[in-house]
């Protein structure tokens, strides 16, 4: 039996295509490699750093098929670090009342006080939101400027799903101002697509920051239904993916992920399978200590019951909070917790418009301190602390800053 998998190999640093075909690798029995997917340099795990600097060599990432009988084999090879599964990705978006909205997208930025951060004139000048997802329609939503397709047949600007789209629009629908970085990593069949897709958008984020420090925010409303699909991502910080998460957010890039929609409260995705509720459905990057994660509640102030609850595999206190869902804005209801979160990150956009020194981790603090706690006391495995608040979290970042500046 044949699997999807990314290897992970050491080699010479300024590798060519050229240097990675004629490795051991590439043409043993039992790994079809794909020529057409381009290695992806990627932090090394903590324990060989050492050997690599010594070596002066890094580690890299191809993708391919393998014969499950050969895979001892070909980990024994002296360049193979590991073998990880290419983990089955979808987009989040469905619940139990998918087509009953509680409001509208302008009526969501009034309840979070967008609009009268609009009025100071915060309205995400500046700012450029890349949506992780099916794509998004340049036709619909023609903030997008740039981006990355993993099908050539879809390149930047078009959307075969839909559902990218949707997020571009709530997101916008906060921060009116920004522009979309369209990074189609859920191209490759339309719909759904693999983790090294994902990789790969990963790095052409971080190599476009580098060079003109854009873009400001990755929003990422997908994730693994089930840990069976690939145990290895969904439990493990040091899969590839896990570990380019990282780079992004150490680069400067902060990184919103939806919880998912496998909660025991409501009719989950059938996807979810046995993966349903507290601590067994938020897997890999969704939950990882690092990232922001964001559940889902409506404007009336109801929880949505579809909504993952923490503890996740990485982090046990995920969420970290929540954002509105269930409105009409790019459709008759925008849902799940792929709507909240782009809602989630365009209000980050207008925070880091008015200050473009903060860092992911000050901008979750600050959102978690000023959220609307409606599900009691400090922080639960529904709504992590509450639901974010657009106009209280920029009146602490303001009085923080004058506070620097004019110390008492």
């Amino acid at each position: 039996m044949t699997k999807r998998v990314i290897v992970e190999l050491r080699a010479p640093f300024g590798f060519s295509m050229e240097s990675v075909r004629a490795m051991d690798v590439a043409t043993v029995s039992g790994f079809e490699m794909d020529f057409e997917y381009k290695p992806v340099p990627v932090s090394p795990p903590a324990e060989i750093v050492r050997i690599l600097e010594a070596a002066n060599e890094e580690t890299i990432l191809l993708r391919g098929e393998l014969d499950e009988e050969k895979e001892a084999e070909i980990k024994a090879l002296p360049n193979v670090v590991n073998i990880w599964t290419d983990a089955r990705i979808e987009p989040f978006g469905i619940d139990c009342k998918y087509n009953v909205a509680k409001g509208t997208i302008e009526d969501v930025a009034k309840y979070l006080g967008c609009d009268r951060l609009w009025e100071k004139g915060v309205k995400g000048k500046g700012i450029v939101i890349g949506i992780c997802d099916t794509g998004v329609d340049e036709s619909k939503v023609p903030a997008v400027i740039d981006g990355f397709s993993s099908n050539s047949m879809y390149p930047p600007g078009t959307d075969p799903g839909g559902h990218g789209s949707m997020c571009a629009t709530d997101a916008l629908g906060m921060c009116p101002e920004a522009k979309i970085y369209d990074l189609g990593i859920l191209k490759s069949s339309m719909i759904s697509g693999v983790i090294s897709d994902a990789i790969s958008a990963y790095q052409w984020a971080i190599e476009r920051y580098k060079t003109d420090g854009t873009p400001h925010i990755l929003s990422n409303s997908w994730g693994m239904y089930q840990k069976a699909w690939a145990p290895d991502y969904a439990e493990n910080r040091d899969h590839p993916f896990n570990r380019k998460v990282v780079e992004a957010i150490d680069t400067g890039i902060i990184v919103t992920f939806a919880a998912g929609n496998c909660g025991s409260k409501c009719l989950p995705s059938n996807k979810c399978k046995l993966d349903v509720g507290p601590g067994k459905s938020i897997w890999g990057a969704n939950g990882h200590p690092k990232v922001i994660t964001v559940g889902a509640a409506n404007i009336l102030e109801e929880w949505i019951g579809y909504t993952s609850q923490g503890p996740a595999a990485l982090d046990p206190n995920k969420p970290d909070f929540c954002a509105p869902s269930h409105f009409k804005g790019y459709t008759e209801c925008d849902n799940g917790t792929s709507t909240a979160n782009p809602v989630c990150a365009g209000v980050i956009g207008l925070l880091k418009s008015y200050d473009p020194t903060l860092t992911s981790d000050v901008i979750k603090d600050t959102l978690q301190k000023t959220v609307k706690d409606f599900c009691g006391s400090g922080w639960n495995p529904h709504t992590g602390y509450g639901m974010i608040q657009a106009e209280a979290a920029f009146n602490k970042i303001v009085s923080s800053s004058v506070s620097i500046a004019h110390p008492m």
